[in-house]
């Protein structure tokens, strides 16, 4: 039976720096371990054992391993936990246990976070999650990714410049939300989308010059 999930808060975490810790060595745990060490967390993994894919990334990204059981100890100051062992009386220890966010990879209604299927185009994050489809979640993110291309990356970098060059036009926060909220309309997303990035990219800069002179002959 499909168990409903009920997280219904979706973030974006920085991770830098934070403590993290990883109990068990199997590959759910490596490929937790990856996605951990890509965004930049500190990780420690606790197993007794642990498989040729974990042992990788962990020398690579230059992580503590300790091989040994469980003990509450390891979780002193850890920021995310993740319980990946093949114990599930061991796993709901560890849930129990841990000080903050905890994953529970055999009882992710136990979980106070779960990890969405994501991807990454450029700066741009796009997360998914279905509430336990994973099939369906797979061929949504394919559809995504249709969409989210390396153009529409380029376009994000562009925004983001010219939204700093708005920002330094004599104008209040309330005027540049409602240029920017006028401007971007799903036509011009959808110039990106049909490979006309350039001429997207030549409407915004008109756009920006004229907000500019309207600034300039505005009153005093």
């Amino acid at each position: 039976m499909l168990i409903e999930n009920n997280f219904h808060y979706p973030v974006m975490l920085k991770l830098k720096g934070k403590q993290c810790v990883i109990i068990g060595g199997g590959e759910v745990a490596a490929r937790k371990l990856n996605t951990l060490c890509e965004a930049g967390a500190k990780v420690t993994i606790v197993a007794p054992q642990c498989c040729a894919m974990l042992q990788e990334t962990a020398q690579k990204y230059h992580c503590q391993l300790i091989n040994d059981c469980y003990k509450t100890q390891y979780l002193q100051h850890a920021f995310i936990v993740i319980a990946a062992t093949n114990d599930v009386a061991v796993n709901r220890q560890i849930t129990t246990e841990a000080p903050l966010l905890c994953n529970n990879i055999t009882e992710p209604e136990l979980s106070n976070f779960t990890v969405p299927s994501s991807f990454t185009q450029g700066d741009i994050t796009v997360a998914l999650a279905t509430g336990g489809m994973p099939a369906f979640t797979r061929i949504l993110k394919q559809k995504l990714q249709q969409v989210i291309t390396p153009d529409m990356a380029t376009f994000n970098d562009f925004l983001r410049e010219q939204r700093r060059v708005v920002q330094r036009i004599p104008s209040t926060p309330a005027q540049r939300t409602a240029f920017w909220r006028g401007l971007l309309t799903k036509d011009m997303i959808n110039l990106v989308a049909a490979g006309h990035a350039a001429q997207a990219k030549e409407n915004i800069l008109d756009a920006i010059n004229s907000f500019r002179s309207q600034s300039q002959n505005g009153p005093r």
